[in-house]
């Protein structure tokens, strides 16, 4: 891991936020601002699903997202007044913009009532025998640290000037140069090697201790994990949103455990 990145896992400020169960984690939905149906299938699920006292959705949300304007595009109306609707009732909705949606800002928290946490948060909360629990939470990306051309182009989409300038670009502008970016993306990935684009165990590891968490969760890699890092945390890695386990489940017991998102109380298979 070079030392600009590992310096950026250190210095990136991170709140701290405390939950409480019944809580859910869920990750990279890629829903289509544009696209009603999927829109509709992510509502009538949260809208029916038992109640939460927290819900955490790290990163990709939306598969594309360049500013307040696509607020008003259909598909991103019906899920913003899905979150609304979900905040009102109680629940408190945290979100950990991704590689996808980071332009994700103050104009959607009032919308949805959601809180965004541009850099992750940890997540703090008392397990049933009495012990703090601390998670460090993100979306992914900023574990691929092999990666150091992505790392790079991240660090200048995140800088001021353009987290200044993409908000204020005509939609259709803005929506053209995402959608480049995002084929331009793809086909970078399709020549560099697995392992260069992989999350890193030894970053997550670096994450965890600067943390000082017990548990490191993300995204991003669309494929579930459940493992160990050296020093003794555990990290856990979601399926994108309709995988086998594409959630995380915080019972009444304190712990953390993989499930599908409409069936959070589920365990999995020993």
């Amino acid at each position: 891991m070079s030392a600009i990145h590992a310096s950026s896992l250190r210095s990136a400020p991170r709140s701290e936020i405390v939950l409480a169960p019944p809580s859910l984690f869920i990750s990279d939905l890629h829903l289509d601002p544009w696209d009603e149906s999927r829109a509709r299938e992510f509502a009538d699920w949260i809208s029916s699903s038992p109640p939460l006292a927290d819900l955490l959705i790290l990163g990709d949300l939306f598969d594309v997202w360049v500013g307040p304007a696509q607020e008003r595009l259909s598909g991103a109306t019906i899920v913003i007044d899905a979150l609304r609707a979900v905040s009102a009732r109680g629940t408190r909705v945290h979100v950990v913009p991704g590689n996808r949606d980071f332009l994700l800002g103050r104009s959607f928290e009032r919308a949805t009532g959601a809180r965004i946490h541009a850099e992750g948060c940890v997540a703090v909360w008392k397990a049933a025998d009495g012990r703090e629990r601390r998670c460090a939470v993100v979306h992914g990306d900023i574990l691929c640290t092999r990666d150091r051309g992505y790392q790079n182009l991240r660090r200048v989409l995140r800088s001021r000037p353009l987290l200044w300038l993409a908000p204020r670009l005509p939609l259709p502008v803005g929506a053209f140069l995402a959608r480049r970016l995002r084929r331009a993306s793809v086909q970078a990935l399709r020549y560099k090697l697995s392992d260069e684009k992989s999350m890193q165990a030894a970053a997550a590891r670096d994450l965890a201790q600067t943390a000082r968490a017990d548990i490191v969760i993300c995204g991003h890699a669309h494929e579930a994990k459940d493992a160990g890092l050296d020093g003794g945390a555990r990290w856990l890695v979601l399926d994108a949103f309709g995988g086998a386990r594409d959630a995380a489940a915080l019972e009444s017991e304190g712990d953390l455990h993989l499930c599908a998102h409409d069936q959070r109380v589920a365990r999995p298979a020993c």
